[in-house]
Parts: C-alpha cells; sequence; structure tokens
C-alpha cells in the first residue's frame, strides 16, 4: 500500500468536489515529478483515474440537482472531438520524435501557467455580476461554448489538464448566479470528455495500470466527501492556494 500516494489521491479527491477544479492539474506533476512516471504515461494514467473519480462526483452533483444537463450536451459537442485529436497527438508523438517526453512535460507545465494566471485573475477580478443577454453573450452561450469546448478537449487530450480548471472561469462568466450549477455541470462535463480521452490512451498502451486502484482508493472518498461540503466551504482560499501550487509546478516543469 502506498500510502502517501493515496493521501496525495485523498486530497485531489476533494479539491474536484470542492471547486471542480486541480485535478489533473496537482495530479499529473505529481506522477511525473514525484512517483517518477513518463509523462506520456503519466497523462494517460492520470485520465482513466480521473474518469472514475469524476463520474462518481458527477453522480453526486446529479442526485443534488446541481448538473445542467443542456449545458453539458452543448459543451460535449466540441469537447470529445477536440480530446481525441490531442489524444492522437500524444499517441503518435513518440513515432515521430525522440524528444516526445520532454515536449509533453513542457506542454503540461506551459498549461499549469496558463491556469494559475486564469485562477489568480479570477480571483482579483472576481465573478462578474448577470450580464444582459447581448449578441455577443448569446453567441457565447450557444457556439462559443462548444468552440471553447474543443479547445479545453484539445488540452485535456493533450496534458491531462484543464477540464475544470479552464472550464469553471468561462462558465462563471455566463452564468455568474449559479456557482452550484456550474460546478456540478463542470464535473458532470469532465466526467464524459476524460472518460472518452482515458479510452483513448488506455487502448495505445499509454497507462500504468498498477498505479490506477491506488489512486482510486484515495481519490473516490476524497470526491464524495468534497462534492458534499462544496455548498458550505469558502472556495476564494482554496483557489489562492491552488494556484500558487499551480504556478510554481509549471515553472518547475518547463
Amino acid at each position: 500500500m502506498n500510502f502517501p500516494l493515496i493521501l496525495m489521491s485523498f486530497g485531489v479527491g476533494i479539491l474536484i468536489g470542492l471547486t471542480s477544479m486541480g485535478g489533473a492539474a496537482l495530479m499529473a506533476p505529481f506522477l511525473i515529478l514525484v512517483v517518477g512516471v513518463r509523462p506520456v504515461t503519466a497523462v494517460g494514467t492520470d485520465l482513466v483515474y480521473g474518469a472514475v473519480t469524476k463520474i462518481v462526483g458527477s453522480w453526486v452533483h446529479f442526485r443534488q440537482g446541481t448538473v445542467d444537463v443542456r449545458l453539458v450536451r452543448k459543451l460535449a459537442t466540441g469537447s470529445i472531438p477536440g480530446g481525441l485529436l490531442g489524444s492522437l497527438l500524444v499517441i503518435l508523438l513518440p513515432r515521430y520524435t525522440h524528444d516526445a517526453q520532454r515536449f509533453e512535460q513542457s506542454a503540461i507545465g506551459f498549461l499549469l501557467v496558463v491556469v494559475a494566471i486564469i485562477l489568480l485573475a479570477r480571483l482579483m477580478i472576481g465573478v462578474p455580476e448577470a450580464a444582459p443577454a447581448t449578441n455577443r453573450m448569446r453567441f457565447l452561450q450557444g457556439p462559443g461554448t462548444i468552440i471553447w469546448g474543443a479547445i479545453v478537449g484539445f488540452c485535456v487530450g493533450l496534458t491531462s489538464v484543464g477540464s475544470g480548471s479552464l472550464l469553471a472561469p468561462f462558465l462563471m462568466m455566463l452564468y455568474p448566479s449559479s456557482t452550484s450549477k456550474v460546478v456540478g455541470s463542470d464535473v458532470c462535463h469532465a466526467a464524459l470528455l476524460v472518460s472518452v480521452t482515458g479510452l483513448a490512451h488506455a487502448a495505445s498502451g499509454g497507462v500504468e495500470w498498477n498505479l490506477v486502484p491506488t489512486l482510486l482508493l484515495g481519490s473516490i472518498p476524497g470526491v464524495i466527501l468534497g462534492s458534499r461540503l462544496a455548498a458550505f466551504v469558502p472556495p476564494r482560499p482554496l483557489r489562492t492556494g491552488l494556484a500558487a501550487v499551480l504556478l510554481v509546478t509549471g515553472v518547475h516543469m518547463l
């Protein structure tokens, strides 16, 4: 039993349930820098473990009535094709370059820095007031959501990072008055996206299966606890600490 890994995955599960952010953004670097998993394999392992964790989290949110099914469907319309494209790039990369592992680690590091900046900007600017139904907002809530979903899907398939960290700020901008539904819908959509991309990586042999049960042993109880506490715990201190950790880790991985 790898108790430090179980403890780490428990903490990550709590963060996923509380904020819908931070799962892969913390676990992928941990697998690479601490456990010593190759970056390309760490992505697939993280996606497979994360799929089960987020399925459990989405089930809890669905039972609580905090999932907007139409929004999830709209996001998935763009994110599933984008995620498969990103996964395909990771799968094919080692066939065309000897620097695939270095490229993958740098891509993860770059995205962690981007996520940290987005989180910090959101903390400083705050959540905007509900915007009027302008043409711009109608576009963002329609085709814009599908396009951003595709971009996020590609990032997730490529690095396993971003299913919550990149989507949640975008959704909060569009639906500032429905925080609990944003988190629940984000977790539910992430369960679909991470499951599809995880299957793609698993089919190519890019998963350390021996680590998955240990990760799940900690993350499933963590995400159940975090999802139940989401309505009671103020997210600002958590997101501030998370942004700082992601920024330092991302710079280290570049």
